[in-house]
């Protein structure tokens, strides 16, 4: 049934295609049906990139009318009647020829309709599908499709992706992001998936990181539920300020309580209270790229406390050159940290 007003709380990519005011305005261009979609896509963002999904889609998959000449019509009619005449006078062959063009014809159909299938596939994951990367000590806010914001921590990759139906939002998420998921009414849930885990969320805000072989999962507000790939590792469901991490090596999950400084670098910085030097070395090498070593592991266990900027790399190592009493120099693409003289 033709809907004469848009409802945004039920239209989704397929339903735009299957609406015959929208293959109109598209395909046709009726004036009455555009100025009726265009004020549609004019209440919110999300309804003109989905709009832009669905036209792309009919742009895709519509066959290309053709025309023959009059010369072209004259030679396929002499072609036929020769065709009719040689079977008048071979009956069998005539029984076997229709049967090979039915056959032939069936697979040229076939052909033809998996070759649109694959290309409204591969147009629909184009236009769906969201990746982002960030270089090393770069951050970046990205909003999502569905209106959720993404702060992208420095060296990570984001690739997001709703399901045909609409129903499931995914993300996969290769180093650091801080989550604000947006609830959405048409999707059952938002899941976002590392090598290690997979986090299911609703209206909720978290931090989701990613690293070598530790996963760990801060929850601001709102609830998820962490599931390890580990079958040894049973679900766990956090509450806000919780903080799970799992080590991929150790095959081993701890729990803690921690507050919203744990994410502070969303800001531009680092709010540590009693922390060890080991901590902002994992940053160093994970955001930034450096191969650092530590001549003494003692060194690696000082503490430091305060608010370090990330903005400028050469200040992190300024502070914790002087607040810790150490020597860093380098050579070539190494640096090395040691007790001063």
């Amino acid at each position: 049934m033709q809907r004469d007003q848009p409802d945004h709380e039920t239209y989704s990519v397929t339903a735009l295609v299957g609406d015959p005011s929208f293959v109109r305005w598209v395909l046709q261009n009726d004036p009455i049906a555009a100025a009726q979609w265009k004020k549609w896509m004019s209440g919110a963002p999300e309804r003109a990139a989905m709009a832009e999904t669905a036209r792309q889609l009919l742009l895709q998959i519509r066959f290309v009318a053709h025309q023959p000449t009059e010369e072209t019509l004259t030679a396929s009619y002499h072609r036929f009647s020769q065709t009719i005449s040689q079977l008048r006078h071979e009956p069998v062959k005539r029984r076997r020829l229709y049967a090979l063009l039915s056959w032939r014809n069936a697979a040229i159909w076939a052909g033809l309709l998996a070759c649109v299938g694959t290309i409204a596939w591969y147009t629909w994951r184009e236009k769906t599908t969201l990746k982002v990367s960030t270089a090393l000590g770069e951050t970046r806010q990205v909003v999502l499709p569905d209106s959720s914001l993404v702060m992208l921590q420095a060296n990570s990759t984001l690739t997001y992706r709703r399901s045909p139906n609409g129903q499931l939002r995914e993300a996969w998420l290769h180093g650091e992001a801080y989550f604000r998921v947006n609830q959405d009414k048409k999707a059952a849930g938002f899941v976002v998936h590392t090598s290690d885990a997979d986090v299911t969320v609703l209206g909720t805000t978290f931090d989701l990181k990613q690293r070598r072989h530790r996963t760990a999962v801060f929850l601001q507000s709102g609830k998820v539920r962490v599931d390890f790939h580990d079958p040894q590792q049973t679900s766990r469901i956090l509450s806000p300020g919780d903080l799970v991490e799992y080590d991929a090596q150790d095959k081993q999950v701890s729990s803690s309580r921690t507050d919203s400084s744990y994410s502070s670098w969303v800001q531009g910085k680092l709010t540590l209270v009693d922390a060890p030097l080991s901590d902002i070395i994992d940053i160093l090498e994970n955001n930034y790229g450096e191969k650092i070593v530590v001549n003494d592991d003692k060194i690696r266990q000082r503490k430091i406390e305060g608010i370090i900027y990330l903005e400028n790399k050469a200040d992190i190592l300024f502070i914790i050159s002087n607040v810790l009493d150490i020597q860093i120099s380098r050579r070539n693409d190494t640096m090395y940290f040691s007790n001063r003289k």
